[in-house]
């Protein structure tokens, strides 16, 4: 069987059916839809292959995604059993004992700014004070409360915060529930076993799949995450590696059952361990958990045991993957863009994943498909170097997280003497002098959101790596002093008002899932 449409309809075909491959349908064809492209989006995707992932999470991108389509929280979270997030919870990291909060809420949102910089003054008051920056944050209130993002008003459940929380999902689930919403979607079951390339230009003409059926396209999106069949395996490509400053290399995914009697919390752990770091991910029905580890230092069955020892049960892994931490060249090759796993890996410590695909799709449809739907791939070099600039960011801040006062095992001795990078040194430097302010970061994403202060801020406050002399110099002005002690002071009596009759994180949940 072969593909068979208008020869003036453009086709795009996205291989890979798992959340990257939905996401990357959705937008593209909305794109254009709204913008008049003639296109047809045809998904191929393999029930034979499984899903990877145990939970994740998102940033507030992925809530913009929501409403951009209509999509009603109520109901996502309905389907995908998924839970609220505002932030991640970092354990054991700075050194055995302490925690702390990293919310994705910006306060500066809610305040006046100091002079035309916009000057965030109330990170560097609280670093100044010896404050966490955390308590300027909305998001640390409900956070540590375990609060739903809404309160009930009249029989109708409202919102409490002007702000965008992110999500925690089921992969799997995901995936099905953008299925189900798709609206003239094609999609495609099958396998493919060959990608058949133009012999003038070497751009991808077809894919052709177990059943013999060949499936036709103009662009071709790769989602087919580690396998990275399109942009690496057909077209060639160099890989470039992190792993000189991102050491680990191996996760052991596996799953805990919730503990109906507690809250449900509305945070990521990240719980640092002997060899590595464990998340926990919560859904409602269940954790989603996984210690991510460098194999140079533990081996799976060592991993295993102090996960379980930590624990104080037995666990069940679900497998034990192998994993290189890094990017593609180029994520743009000939008429194919790769999306998600397939342009590149980061460990899950930020939520990165998602983030990135969201970030890579908008910026593309928005400036490139247009130009890549009538033959003109001009652009693409630009684009690659935007997204690879994306993930050396993304690189950068992962590589910070590790400066750690720990020394207490090899691994924790080998990250701090050998593997904090470059980038890393210069912008902790910097920091020392000046705490990091918007203009340090280079705005190269046409303003969608990416890795700057609101998430520096509380890494680098948590562990310790804010310089207290600067901060106090840069509030050496009484009265921008005196008004950061004020509009914080206002700051918190107006998060009591909006937090007053929140529902608990657990009840939002059964109320949205009945």
């Amino acid at each position: 069987m072969n593909d068979n449409s208008s020869s003036s309809e453009k086709k795009i075909v996205v291989l890979g059916g798992g959340t990257a491959g939905w996401l990357s349908a959705f937008l593209l064809q909305d794109f254009c839809r709204q913008h008049e492209l003639s296109a047809k989006v045809t998904v191929i995707e393999s029930s034979k292959i499984p899903v990877i992932g145990v939970g994740e999470g998102t940033t507030a991108i992925f809530k913009t995604f929501l409403d951009s389509f209509g999509l009603e929280e109520a109901e996502f979270l309905r389907e995908t059993r998924g839970t609220i997030k505002y932030g991640i919870r970092h354990k054991d990291w700075r050194k055995l004992g302490h925690h702390y909060d990293g919310p994705i809420d910006d306060p500066h949102f809610l305040i006046p700014p100091a002079g035309e910089d916009g000057f965030e003054y109330l990170n560097s008051y609280c670093v100044a004070a010896g404050r966490s920056v955390s308590e300027a944050h909305l998001f640390q209130i409900l956070l540590s409360k375990g609060l739903a993002p809404v309160k009930a008003q009249k029989d109708q459940l409202v919102p409490n915060h002007p702000f965008l929380h992110a999500y925690h999902i089921d992969n799997a689930l995901v995936g099905i529930y953008l299925r189900k919403k798709s609206k003239g979607i094609r999609i495609v079951d099958g396998v493919v076993k060959e990608a058949i390339r133009d012999k003038d230009n070497g751009h991808i003409r077809s894919l052709k799949l177990d059943d013999g059926a060949l499936i036709e396209g103009d662009l071709f999106i790769d989602c087919s995450g580690f396998r990275r069949i399109l942009i690496d395996k057909t077209l060639g490509n160099e890989w470039v590696d992190y792993s000189a400053e991102l050491p680990v290399n191996r996760a052991m995914p596996f799953f805990l059952d919730q503990d109906t009697s507690k809250e449900i919390p509305a945070y990521t752990l990240a719980w640092a361990q002997k060899s590595g770091w464990m998340w926990q991910i919560p859904t409602q029905d269940r954790l989603g958990c996984g210690y991510v580890y460098c194999d140079e230092y533990c081996s799976p069955e060592e991993a295993q045991e102090e996960i379980e020892f930590v624990l104080g049960h037995s666990i069940e892994p679900r497998q034990d993957l192998r994993f290189q931490v890094g990017r593609m060249k180029d994520s743009w090759r000939n008429n194919c863009v790769a999306v998600g796993l397939s342009a590149g890996f980061l460990e899950p410590l930020e939520a990165t994943s998602i983030h990135s695909t969201l970030v890579q799709l908008i910026l593309f449809a928005k400036e490139y498909l247009a130009a890549t739907l009538n033959e003109d791939y001009s652009g693409r070099e630009d684009f690659n170097q935007r997204i690879a600039h994306q993930f050396d960011d993304f690189k950068t801040f992962l590589n910070i997280h590790y400066r750690s006062e720990r020394r207490d095992t090899p691994f924790w001795e080998f990250v701090h003497q050998e593997c904090l990078g470059q980038e890393s040194i210069d912008r902790l430097e910097q920091w020392q002098k000046s705490l990091p302010k918007r203009q340090h970061f280079q705005g190269f994403l046409s303003g969608l959101p990416h890795v700057e202060t609101e998430l520096y801020f509380p890494v680098l406050d948590g562990l310790g790596l804010l310089s207290q002399a600067a901060a106090r110099q840069e509030m050496s002005n009484r009265n921008l002093k005196r008004q950061a002690q004020e509009e914080l002071k206002q700051l918190h009596s107006k998060y009591l008002k909006m937090t007053q009759g929140s529902l608990g994180h657990r009840e939002y949940l059964s109320k949205v899932s009945v």
